[in-house]
């Protein structure tokens, strides 16, 4: 598969340039390609509401996949009012937000139990991690502590990877809608992650509304419960949907994209480890690296936690660094919900306007040697992270009214995952092992590496074992 098929629309610009045009069965789509176009089309005055559209016709069949869902919802008073009642919600969770760290420590540790029992300590990162994360959120959700092996684990990774897969068919299907109505895989892999979804979040949803007792908040789903309840006073408008349907809903958009994005960056994080070795190790005088950096700030004595984030900028500069140069976001984009101007060019209302985020992030306008993987250009000159947001070329979770709403937890997972496995462990390639590629074999919508092993060699026994 060659890379024009995996980043179609970066070989475009190469033609076409910064902004251009792409015909879809649904209709005219938008590529914007720079940072400057992206900030003007979600930030400019005046312009920060025209693209907070999310046609059902430029998302098939997510639709159908998700059901009723907040990270697919098109403009609406409903969605207006879920999207406040999720950002309200990880504010109630996130005031406990070093429990929400001690459970991801508990995550993490049942990962690296997997990795003891495994002949040599070499395991699939993507395998272990995607595992590993749904057991997170199913217990950020739920309160339920599940094992790897647990039946909902094996069917949640069922429903991404049909989303997966999915994704590289619906032009056909859009194409051809008659397809949809056929016996074909296609339609028998839809119904099967509607089952997967029926199956288990509207029944925690109801178990939790039938025990909830407000003021106590045990996990995101009450927390979801709660911030509906308060923002519902605030709002008393017919058509902001129902709670039954809305915050399950709510409940899929955090595993079902928690799940996906997470996993796939922390792969690529390993990945990057390995190919990379010196971010493990000393390379300049005035940074410290990953290791010495847990070592100085954390010590041998207990784990990191969310508190120690702060002072371990490199971590967080790497994990930026590695969301930039993997290109794993291939495509974010919502639809105009009115007439608009982005460069000049009139965009009528219904366009669907994609952000090529692999582009923006390469643009060697914004960024000294895109090619090469330097976390340091996300460190100042005092060697303090800069920040998710500084950058203006970076857009790790995407940017405007329709950005991630739930990238602070995403942070929590990702860090608490990245420097508890480097504590604990130095992650080399297995002995003889062909190098890995960076280069994506296969299409998808969050473009993954492919499979590799990794050995993960303890660099103290014992520590973790009470």
């Amino acid at each position: 598969m060659s890379a024009d098929t995996v980043r179609p629309f970066s070989k475009l610009a190469e033609k076409y340039g910064d902004i251009f045009t792409v015909t879809f069965p649904y209709g005219n789509a938008v590529i914007l390609n720079t940072a400057s176009l992206v900030r003007e089309a979600r930030l400019a005055p005046g312009k920060q509401e025209d693209l907070l559209g999310k046609s059902p016709e430029s998302f098939y069949p997510f639709g159908e996949i998700m059901g009723h869902n907040l990270g697919l919802s098109d403009y609406s008073p409903a969605y207006l009012f879920e999207r406040k009642v999720f950002v309200s919600a990880m504010h109630i969770f996130g005031a406990g937000i070093e429990q929400a760290s001690v459970r991801a420590g508990h995550a993490v540790e049942i990962a690296m139990k997997e990795i003891e029992n495994k002949p040599g300590r070499s395991f699939s990162p993507k395998n272990l991690l995607e595992s590993s994360i749904v057991v997170q959120l199913v217990e950020w959700l739920t309160s339920k502590k599940i094992a790897l092996d647990d039946p909902i684990v094996k069917e949640l990774n069922e429903f991404n990877a049909i989303m997966g897969r999915q994704a590289l068919l619906n032009t056909m299907y859009q194409l051809f809608p008659f397809l949809c109505y056929l016996p074909t895989q296609f339609s028998r892999e839809i119904k099967r992650a509607q089952q997967i979804r029926e199956k288990f979040f509207p029944p925690e949803y109801r178990a939790h509304q039938e025990s909830y007792i407000p003021g106590t908040i045990r996990d995101l789903t009450d927390s979801f419960i709660s911030a509906y309840e308060k923002e519902l006073v605030k709002d008393t408008g017919k058509d902001i949907g129902s709670k039954d349907s809305g915050i399950p809903g709510l409940m899929l958009n955090v595993v079902a994209v928690g799940s996906q994005t997470s996993s796939i960056w922390l792969t690529w994080f390993f990945l990057y480890n390995v190919l990379y070795p010196n971010v493990q190790t000393k390379i300049h005088e005035w940074q410290t690296k990953i290791h010495e950096e847990l070592d100085a700030v954390v010590g041998r004595d207990r784990l990191p936690n969310w508190k120690d984030a702060e002072s371990l900028p490199y971590l967080q500069a790497t994990l930026s660094e590695v969301e930039r140069a993997s290109g794993m976001v291939t495509l974010a984009g919502s639809n105009a919900i009115r007439d608009t101007t982005i460069a000049g060019y009139h965009i009528p209302k219904g366009t669907f306007v994609g952000l090529n985020l692999p582009k923006v992030h390469t643009d060697k306008r914004e960024w000294q040697e895109p090619e090469k993987f330097k976390p340091e250009r996300f460190l100042d000159e005092n060697g303090k992270f800069v920040g998710w947001n500084h950058l203006r070329g970076f857009m790790p979770f995407g940017i405007g009214r329709r950005d991630c709403p739930g990238q602070s937890l995403a942070k929590i997972m990702m860090f608490s995952f990245a420097s508890i496995l480097l504590h604990h462990y130095k992650i080399e390639l297995p002995e003889g092992a062909e190098i890995p590629t960076t280069k994506v074999s296969t299409p998808q919508a969050v473009a993954q590496p492919n499979d590799f092993l990794v050995v993960a060699k303890p660099r103290e026994l014992g520590l973790l074992q009470d």
